[in-house]
Order: C-alpha cells, then sequence, then structure tokens
C-alpha cells in the first residue's frame, strides 16, 4: 500500500461496498431501480380496487333521469365535494373540470381563457421553465397573434417578481407558473404570483400543480385555476384535473352534449374520477411521511455527490424529490442510457421534453449550455432506499471514468 493515502485506502473500501450491495441487490431483487417518480408513479392498489368498484357498482349514466342515473350522479356529487375538500377549496367559489391529464387541463385553461378573453387584450405570459404542454398551447395561440413572453428566472431558480410586475400590463390575460418547477424541482411562490395577478387589469393566474400536490404543503386559496394529473402520486394515467374560480370563462375543446361541466363534454367518467379522488387523499394524508423518507434517500445522495469534483449540483436541497446534477463532458442522454443499461431508471429533462436539446430550466437558470446539455434528473418515490442510492453512486463513479 506505500504511496497511497489513507484517504484512498477509505474511498476504495466504501466503493467495494457500494459495489458488493449494488450487486448484491440485484441478486435477490430483479425488479429495476426507478428513480423517475416526476414522470410517472405506479397506481396504488387502493386506487385500482375504487376504480373497478365503481365501474362495478354504478351502470347509470349521470345525466340519465333514471334511478341508476340518480344514483351516480349522487356519487359524483359526492366525489367532487370531496375533492374540493381535500384540495381545501370553497365548492361556491371554485369547481373541478375532469380531464384527461394536466397537458388537456392546461390546454383548455391557456386555449379557452384566451378565446373567451381576447377582446380585452391579447398578451399571455409564462415562466422560463413551463411544461411543453404549456408551451406547445403558447406557440399555437403565438401563431394566432398572440403576444407571448417569457418571465425571467432570478438566480436562484425562482421566477423573477420584478419582470413579472413589468409585463403584467391592462392588456395581459394570463401568467402560467409551475408550483414545482418539473426539472430542478424548484418551489415557486404561488401566492406572491397570484397577488401580482390580481393587481393587474385583466390577468389571470393558471398554476400546475402537477409535480407539487401530494409531495409538498400547497396553499391554492385564491388562485384562480390550477391543473395537475394524479398519476404523479399514485393514480392512474388517462386522468386529469382543472380546478378553476366559478367566475373565470373558458371556450372548450371538446364540444357536445350534455355533461357534468360546461368546459368538456363527454360521459362523465365515474370510475376515473373515484380513482382521482382516492389517489389525491392517499397522497395528502402520507404527505409528511412520504416527504421524510424521501428526504433520507437525498440526503444522503446530496452529502457524497456535493463533494464530488466531477459533478455540478443544478437543483436545491429544499426539495427533496428532485435531485438534478450534471456531468460536463457527458450528454445528459448519454448518461440516461447508461443507467438504463444498469437497470436504474432516471430522465434527462421532462419525459415530454425532446433528448437532443439542452435543458431549459437549467439554462435559465445558469445560462451555460454545456451544463444544460449535460443535466439529467432523479426524482424519488418513498419506497426509494438508501441501498438504491449507494447502487446508483457505485455506478456513477464508474460512469465519471469511462
Amino acid at each position: 500500500m506505500y504511496g497511497v493515502s489513507s484517504f484512498d485506502v477509505c474511498h476504495n473500501v466504501e466503493r467495494g461496498i457500494r459495489l458488493f450491495l449494488c450487486h448484491y441487490h440485484d441478486k435477490i431483487s430483479p425488479a429495476m431501480i426507478y428513480f423517475d417518480h416526476a414522470a410517472n408513479t405506479k397506481p396504488r392498489k387502493e386506487v385500482l380496487e375504487i376504480f373497478l368498484e365503481t365501474e362495478k357498482q354504478y351502470e347509470g349514466n349521470t345525466n340519465s333521469l333514471h334511478p341508476e342515473g340518480e344514483k351516480a350522479k349522487a356519487y359524483y356529487e359526492a366525489l367532487n365535494a370531496k375533492v374540493l375538500s381535500l384540495l381545501g377549496l370553497n365548492p361556491a367559489i371554485y369547481e373541478v373540470v375532469y380531464t384527461s391529464s394536466a397537458t388537456e387541463s392546461n390546454n383548455l385553461a391557456i386555449k379557452g381563457l384566451y378565446e373567451s378573453y381576447s377582446g380585452y387584450g391579447n398578451r399571455m405570459l409564462s415562466s422560463e421553465f413551463e411544461h411543453s404542454s404549456t408551451n406547445g398551447a403558447l406557440a399555437y395561440l403565438k401563431d394566432k397573434g398572440a403576444d407571448v413572453r417569457l418571465v425571467a428566472t432570478k438566480e436562484d431558480g425562482t421566477f423573477d417578481e420584478m419582470d413579472l410586475q413589468e409585463k403584467l400590463t391592462p392588456s395581459c390575460l394570463l401568467f402560467v407558473l409551475s408550483a414545482v418547477e418539473g426539472e430542478l424541482g424548484t418551489i415557486q411562490d404561488i401566492q406572491k404570483a397570484q397577488s401580482l395577478a390580481d393587481q393587474s387589469e385583466n390577468a389571470h393566474l393558471l398554476v400546475d400543480a402537477t409535480q407539487a400536490i401530494g409531495k409538498i404543503p400547497l396553499s391554492l386559496q385564491g388562485i384562480d385555476m390550477i391543473s395537475f394529473a394524479p398519476h404523479k402520486f399514485g393514480g392512474i394515467i388517462g386522468t386529469g384535473a382543472l380546478v378553476k374560480k366559478k367566475d373565470i370563462i373558458l371556450t372548450p375543446l371538446l364540444h357536445g352534449g350534455k355533461s357534468a361541466s360546461l368546459y368538456r363534454s363527454g360521459t362523465v367518467a365515474l370510475g376515473l374520477i373515484a380513482s382521482l379522488e382516492k389517489a389525491l387523499e392517499l397522497a395528502l394524508t402520507e404527505e409528511k411521511e412520504n416527504f421524510e423518507k424521501v428526504k433520507t434517500v437525498h440526503r444522503y445522495l446530496w452529502d457524497i455527490l456535493s463533494k464530488d469534483p466531477h459533478v455540478l449540483l443544478n437543483s436545491t436541497p429544499d426539495n427533496p424529490y428532485f435531485l438534478n446534477l450534471s456531468i460536463l463532458g457527458k450528454n445528459g442522454g448519454d448518461s440516461v442510457a447508461y443507467f438504463a443499461k444498469h437497470d436504474i431508471c432516471i430522465s434527462q429533462k421532462s419525459a415530454c421534453s425532446p433528448s437532443s436539446s439542452p435543458s431549459k430550466s437549467v439554462m435559465a437558470k445558469y445560462h451555460h449550455k454545456p451544463r444544460a446539455l449535460s443535466s439529467f434528473r432523479l426524482s424519488f418515490g418513498p419506497e426509494n432506499t438508501i441501498d438504491e442510492a449507494k447502487c446508483f453512486l457505485s455506478y456513477l463513479e464508474e460512469w465519471e471514468h469511462e
């Protein structure tokens, strides 16, 4: 061991232990390590059970006037009241439009509001780091004459309040903001954004709460419109919601017959709504417990990666559901592919973003293209473990030196 420092010895011993645990983990469990909960989560058993139970128990259409239809309608109204109660919102002020996804919810809110209020102005604002469903809807409106502008990002990754205030002119109709940004996990001050929108003559706020609900404490009181999808917290893919103040008028995306809402035609999907309510209830009930579980894994990785000279940490430690990092000289997509070969699931960016472009969130925060191109995201769930984190670190070290 002549010429080898005690630090090197300890480091190599620790690395050997991590590799042993990683390989041992693979031997005792064929399951992959899943660090991509911001993209999707498995539906909870209780969620699937209530979906099947509802589909079997309620035969009638909620719009039918016979006893089975009335029974279904009564259950829908009870579910709807429970969803608003769980979100802490007054049913006299708010209503829920049930959709197929947060993407549909965002499109309905953005396009629907623009078409309904175009007589008051044409300015539409967005943060620099919104989901592709927001960017796509705004690009569509820009082609139709909308004045689409981006609100600047501060050094800490939050939106620039002064820049927003300047851009909230009387012609501004909407500002779109994610409560939690989907790549770095930055927590935004949505109440401040609503306060500024309220000071503007015609502006409304749409909060995309998809990465926030059920994960961090969130006050939605007074927010104009809220979108989310429960498949991010144990719900079923194909469900979503747009919660809005009743006095906000939207032009529907879907036209047709009578339904539960003026803003979305189609037969009420009672089983899916029941599954959404159950997923929301479970997530909010377990929010504090799950936060602590996730924080344990996040803190372990953060403490080690913050000392790694090859790693740049792009996210901040206040939201333990996200850990975004860059390895300069390694393309983010290549990193994702490397870990996938070893049955570790991570993401380069949001699952809906093009893989060849740099992370817009990292670019907005750091203004450094190589850092943005090399970034990738780990996103955690309460079932993740320290042993899985150790396995990731072992392969990360190999990847850094490959």
